[in-house]
């Protein structure tokens, strides 16, 4: 790797530095994932059920959600290379999405809920479908 290049890689991974969790939590993007999992059958079993408070507390659990340990989020860097911002790009529509249905679950807003939530799943799928593979890969040896 050229200097050109550890230098751009280390601009990425400074330019995530805010979105990587200063509290000492010990998380994996991985169990990060599966908690956003849940958080998205509670929003659709809340839409279902007209719950609106289970609907809030999916979206709010999402909008919050662990960041990606230093380390890993230096290890997807590196995979990803010049994709990264655009990683991060869909990680931010997401959360807005998410405090999206959680203001129209407060109003009691089942369609602007719905409207969010579809949106947020097509994000997550779009990242899933250009991302997921490769990052998996790249945080294979992680403990």
């Amino acid at each position: 790797m050229t200097i050109r290049q550890r230098l751009g890689l280390a601009s990425l991974v400074f330019m995530l530095v805010p979105a990587i969790a200063l509290t000492g939590e010990t998380t994996s993007l991985k169990e990060i994932m599966q908690g956003l999992r849940n958080n998205v059958v509670d929003i659709s079993d809340g839409l279902l059920t007209d719950d609106f408070e289970l609907v809030a507390r999916g979206a709010i659990a999402i909008s919050e959600h662990p960041r990606i340990p230093a380390a890993q989020v230096q290890l997807v860097a590196q995979e990803l290379g010049p994709e990264m911002p655009a990683f991060k790009q869909i990680d931010t529509v997401v959360h807005d999405l998410s405090l999206e249905i959680h203001a129209a679950a407060d109003a009691h807003d089942s369609g602007a809920a719905v409207t969010a939530y579809q949106q947020m799943i097509k994000g997550c799928l779009a990242c899933h479908a250009a991302y997921k593979e490769r990052v998996a890969a790249a945080l294979q040896e992680v403990p």
